[in-house]
């Protein structure tokens, strides 16, 4: 990843940790220190479920990753990653993969509740190909897509 995408995600991480603070602070002004905890512990499982991709990955793919989790985010959905076991982000990033997929299943499913727009995640990468399966509540089945290196 170079280095101009390295400061564009710097800068959406900052801007979010910007926009989680105010919400925190609405929410102090108006006396609900209830809702305080559940916005703080909601915040806390994303950062963790962030941190799994720097676990896991070398620096390449978990900053690739970790863009399309804020690309998804743009398009209402909540990414969360499963069974991450690919090396480079490299045929990902040429197909402009996960994001492409989730671009489609976002405009074919109507989600009836919030949670509905939680979509699940496991990229397999063997010989030349990356295997991305989604799982989400609002499809009947879960999605696999094969990309080629090409």
């Amino acid at each position: 990843m170079d280095n101009e995408k390295v400061v564009q995600l710097v800068r959406r991480l900052r801007h979010d940790f910007g926009n989680h603070l105010q919400v925190i602070m609405s929410y102090n002004d108006l006396n609900r220190p209830q809702a305080i905890k559940d916005y703080i512990f909601t915040v806390v499982e994303e950062m963790a479920a962030e941190r799994r991709l720097f676990e896991t990955l070398s620096p390449d793919p978990a900053l690739y990753l970790l863009e399309q989790i804020y690309l998804a985010h743009d398009l209402g959905i909540i990414l969360r990653y499963q069974e991450l076991n690919i090396n480079s982000a490299d045929i990902l990033r040429n197909h402009q993969e996960p994001f492409k997929s989730l671009e489609s299943l976002s405009k074919k499913a109507i989600p009836s509740r919030d949670d509905d727009r939680i979509y699940y995640l496991s990229l397999l990468e063997n010989e030349g190909q990356v295997k991305m399966v989604f799982t989400s509540r609002e499809l009947e089945t879960d999605i696999e897509v094969v990309i080629d290196a090409d």
